[in-house]
């Protein structure tokens, strides 16, 4: 798709050890220590539309400083900051969403950010089944830097901020697949076609030799150790002369790994959950706590594949008999939060995003022995003399709950809502994994109980109810069950509905009353079937090393707004250099 000028592939050939060493002559000299829970090669490899790429081993928070996005969202004023697009905005008549590219953004090996980046990103999203494209249908190269989103139907604010955010990939790197995926696109066939089953597995199964990057920072697989991964500066993005990090040191692990090396002071800066005691001590040693919103929480989710967790009342029941206040503060002290209204929104955002008559009908499964008792007794199951719950043919009530052993938060609400569960006559048993296991499970159906986010931090009701109940079924391939819910007919006051096209058009168009009108009919059937029990919701208290890192925002400070993830305040504030190292 994209060729270089000759002028300037001869200027590249020319000054290339003149580059070189400029680049190592003016990298700053200052190292960022933070921790993310990566992989090792070969498992670690520079694909990111696989499992195992840079969405994996440098996640949401920091792949940005790698790939940048068109723009970054300001949660205090509802606005977008550039970072690729210099402009973007919808249509006059509302058909298309645009955006036009910076003219000087580079990629790390000379090449010009382009629209050819913005084509090749897209059509490997729509081969890999991106959810931007519940909302557009085509996208456009209008000239070199500008590129046109058709929509399916109604314009989307949520499409909008689908497209501003998402990281950008070279076509120098994708390219011979994004134009072969085009091609298979004009031939009309459809993802459950051989066809396209094949791309998607080629795409999936190949593996870069280069990390091309429009953000400051990139690395190789040669910079991937067992106890950390460095990411080093890059001189060609838009970016590389306002940071102040010559390199990025991320230390391998979860919680328990890290929390020795925050207290040395190897880590500065930490997304993990810790312990409330474990937070106290780092305070007793000098550390800052910022607390930022996490925007998720753990969620018990049930494998509709496997019975009894198909049946509503036995889901319902479960919600009835674990005290979700206790669970929270197992999970994270007072860090955690109990889930108030059960409907598939976290409850900071449902007062603004449901209409106030739902709200009141909104069942808030307070802790009820007695009724979780008729519920499962309407279904036919009884105490044994055990005490534990059984059909009539003595098949009790019983399953096993993976895990991950590395998330102290999870592994807390597990345990706790395990025991809890138990105690009123479940029969449940724990099996902690390596973290990375428990997702592959989830994804391929190989679980009966198990533990991961629900919600998300976004102004959008259809992002909080993606996850889980899209994110682990239909976002998945066609071969990964997932949870098994049947989204597509999903049964609902004796009848079926299409749960997942009612959640791509919550926030389909402008209108924002009509949009909460259709969240409150979502939110209606998450609160009445239990499709999954959210636990709690999680507050995010990071630890910072003054004595490494400089430019903190007061408390207070808007910026702090910005929940953790996706829209973390370190990644704007190291690309803009306001972060630096201490003197």
């Amino acid at each position: 798709m994209k060729r270089l000028s000759l002028i300037f592939t001869l200027f590249l050939l020319l000054m290339g050890t003149t580059l070189s060493a400029v680049s190592a002559q003016d990298a700053p000299e200052g190292t960022w220590f933070g921790t993310w829970p990566y992989r090792l090669p070969p498992d670690h490899h520079l694909n990111a539309y696989a499992d195992g790429g840079p969405n994996t081993n440098l996640g949401n928070v920091y792949r940005e400083l790698v790939e940048l996005a068109p723009a970054f969202y300001i949660w205090s004023d509802d606005s977008y900051v550039p970072m690729l697009a210099e402009s973007w905005g919808f249509t006059e008549d509302g058909s298309a969403y645009e955006i036009t590219l910076r003219s000087d953004a580079m990629w790390s090996n000379g090449s010009m950010v382009d629209a050819d980046d913005v084509v090749t990103t897209y059509a490997l999203g729509k081969l890999t089944g991106w959810s931007q494209f519940n909302y557009i249908d085509e996208v456009e190269k209008v000239d070199d830097y500008t590129v046109r989103f058709h929509f399916i139907g109604e314009p989307s604010l949520l499409a909008e901020q689908l497209i501003l955010r998402e990281p950008i990939v070279a076509d120098d790197t994708y390219g011979e697949y994004a134009a072969r995926a085009l091609e298979l696109f004009e031939t009309g066939v459809d993802n459950t076609s051989d066809e396209w089953q094949a791309l998607l597995t080629e795409v999936r199964e190949f593996r870069p030799e280069e990390y091309i990057a429009s953000g400051p920072y990139t690395y190789t697989l040669d910079d991937v150790g067992d106890s950390y991964m460095t990411l080093k500066w890059q001189p060609n993005s838009i970016f590389s002369d306002q940071v102040q990090f010559g390199e990025l040191r991320l230390w391998a692990g979860e919680t328990d790994s890290t929390t020795p090396l925050v207290l040395s002071g190897e880590i500065a800066h930490s997304t993990n959950v810790y312990p409330p005691a474990t937070v106290e001590t780092f305070v007793e040693q000098g550390l800052r706590i910022i607390t930022i919103p996490r925007g998720y929480g753990p969620a018990m989710l049930f494998n509709w594949n496997v019975s009894p967790w198909d049946k509503v009342e036995v889901r319902q029941a479960v919600a009835l008999v674990i005290n979700r206040d206790q669970n929270a503060f197992v999970t994270n002290g007072l860090g955690a939060v109990g889930t108030e209204y059960m409907a598939g929104i976290l409850d900071s955002s449902v007062e603004t995003m449901l209409p106030q008559d739902v709200i009141d009908q909104l069942d808030r499964y307070e802790y009820d022995e007695e009724r979780a008792a008729a519920l499962l007794e309407s279904v036919g199951y009884s105490r044994n003399s055990d005490g534990i719950w059984a059909d009539a043919d003595g098949n009790t009530l019983s399953a096993e709950w993976i895990f991950p052993a590395e998330f102290a938060d999870f592994a807390g609400a597990s345990q706790d809502a395990i025991a809890q569960l138990n105690a009123f006559g479940f029969d449940i048993t724990a099996r902690a994994l390596p973290w990375q296991e428990v997702p592959e499970n989830i994804r391929n159906g190989t679980f009966e109980l198990t533990i991961w986010s629900w919600g998300l931090a976004s102004p959008f009701a259809a992002r909080h109810f993606n996850n889980p109940l899209q994110r682990w079924v239909t976002a998945l391939d066609d071969n990964q069950p997932g949870l098994g819910i049947p989204m597509t007919e999903y049964p609902y006051n004796g009848e079926t509905v299409n749960l997942d096209e009612m959640i791509n058009n919550i926030n389909v168009g402008l209108d924002i009353e009509a949009q909460k009108e259709r969240a409150g009919e979502v939110a209606l059937i998450v609160n009445q079937t239990m499709p999954y029990v959210p636990l709690n919701v999680i507050l995010s208290a990071e630890p910072f090393n003054t004595e490494k890192i400089n430019g903190l925002p007061e408390d207070g400070d808007p910026i702090l707004l910005n929940p953790t993830g996706r829209d973390h305040f370190i990644k704007y504030y190291i690309l803009t250099g306001v972060l630096g190292p201490a003197s």
